[in-house]
């Protein structure tokens, strides 16, 4: 407990163009020569943008976040940077969160994709996240998370429905007309997928598990941002990252490296009762439950700057094209 006044404090922007959802900014903290704590800290606001404030309320991303660090500490059980404090308020629906800065830690980029190393060790830490909460019936007793049968998100199919056209549009010729209608078709298997991933072996689903939510360092990938996180089937974060956050061509080459190592860190934290073909099976659904969220994305999404807009476009030509790779 710090009980010494700083004497100077500097807050800077960060994220601009990557954290579309909410607001980040440093704060350096000059203390006094006699004492003092850390030299700076990170804090994530609410988005001060309308339109996405609205996505934010609707699906409760930022009550989310605020429980996964109030009452799962995750810091505690896998990679991510410790909240020093936070507030909410239960009747605005707003919050905020004062973390560590991990500001020394490497970026991946998040246009460019994931390198090779990037991607397991991407892969490292979501097999100990989930394993950390692997079938932990607790959550179910969680209010504030969803599974996937909660119309926050079993809703994406309509959502899906809605957005479709503006996507098509929006990505202006960037696939071909062959993806675009065997990507359409992959809907009708949405509502089954859910169905899977309701059941069986559920865990803790980071839900946005992109490059932009990931430092790198000497111990490996730290998680940041936890917004989206539901109660699913884990492969669902595999999915998500390989669709959005690898070029498609590295996707396709490294896939099964990375599917096996995924399987070997669940097994290696005690993980039972999941083989290869439970994986494969859950990781195909995966890219089809995925598939609204880069569409919808791009169609309504305020990118807030030209980064943005570049991300929200990329994000969906590899989404989509992750999921036609992995329908037949």
């Amino acid at each position: 407990m710090v009980d010494v006044e700083p004497v100077g404090i500097r807050v800077t922007e960060i994220g601009a163009g990557v954290g579309l959802l909410g607001t980040l900014a440093r704060i350096e903290i000059t203390w006094p020569a006699e004492g003092g704590g850390p030299a700076s800290v990170v804090a994530k606001l609410p988005t001060t943008n309308p339109e996405n404030e609205w996505i934010v309320d609707h699906f409760g991303y930022d009550r989310r976040e605020a429980g996964v660090y109030r009452d799962l500490r995750p810091w505690e059980r896998a990679p991510t940077p410790t909240c020093l404090a936070q507030g909410w308020d239960d009747e605005v629906g707003r919050g905020w969160l004062l973390l560590d800065d991990l500001g020394a830690l490497s970026e991946g980029d998040q246009l460019a994709g994931a390198t090779d190393d990037e991607a397991f060790a991407m892969i490292d830490s979501l097999a100990t996240w989930h394993a950390a909460w692997w079938g932990d019936g607790s959550l179910a007793d969680l209010a504030w998370l969803p599974d996937v049968t909660h119309p926050s998100v079993a809703g994406y199919g309509r959502i899906f429905d809605q957005t479709w056209e503006t996507c098509v549009a929006k990505l202006g010729g960037a696939l071909d007309a062959s993806i675009l209608d065997a990507a359409r078709t992959a809907r009708v298997e949405f509502d089954a997928a859910l169905e899977r991933f309701a059941v069986g072996p559920r865990t803790l689903v980071h839900g946005d598990a992109r490059l932009a939510n990931v430092l790198f360092g000497p111990n490996g990938a730290v998680l940041l941002d936890f917004q989206l996180a539901t109660r699913s089937r884990g492969a669902y974060d595999l999915a998500f990252f390989c669709a959005g956050s690898m070029a498609t061509d590295d996707r396709r080459r490294l896939e099964p490296a990375l599917l096996q190592r995924y399987l070997e860190g669940l097994h290696e934290a005690g993980v039972t009762g999941y083989d290869a073909e439970d994986l494969a099976t859950d990781y195909r659904l995966g890219h089809i439950v995925n598939l609204p969220n880069p569409v919808s994305a791009l169609a309504v999404v305020n990118p807030g700057n030209e980064r943005g807009a570049r991300f929200l476009h990329r994000n969906a030509v590899r989404g989509i094209t992750a999921t036609v790779d992995h329908i037949g």
